[in-house]
């Protein structure tokens, strides 16, 4: 873009036309600000109350859909744990010798790398 010289008077609109906007509001404004406040106060206080008998509409509905998915869906995740849990266990203990190994090369700084031991794998 060319620079014509109009930044300033551009700047200067812009300020004016700003606290021009703010007096203008303040004289054709309805209400004094306190009234206005007192008035947001209200409303306020209304869209809590609202907002709390909403929660506990929703907490009453709800509430005893979400107790028969937890009496379904408890039992079902134990038996996916009990089922899972000898596995994960025998993944860790092939597998913390070799991570035990790894952090000590690296802690020492050897970057040589060799097989992996057979003899340890079952």
């Amino acid at each position: 873009m060319a620079n014509n010289g109009n930044d300033g008077n551009f700047a200067l609109g812009l300020v004016l036309g700003g606290i021009l906007g703010a007096v203008v509001g303040v004289l054709i404004a309805p209400k004094a600000g306190a009234d206005t406040r007192v008035e947001l106060a209200a409303r306020s206080e209304e869209l809590r109350v609202r907002a709390e008998e909403l929660a506990a509409t929703v907490r009453e509905r709800i509430g005893p859909a979400l107790d028969g998915v937890r009496e379904r869906v408890g039992p079902a995740v134990e038996s996916v744990r009990e089922r899972v849990g000898p596995a994960v266990e025998s993944v860790r203990e092939r597998v913390g010798p070799i991570a035990g190994d790894v952090t000590a090369r690296v802690r020492d700084g050897s970057h040589e790398t060799s097989p992996p031991d057979d003899s340890q794998q079952t």
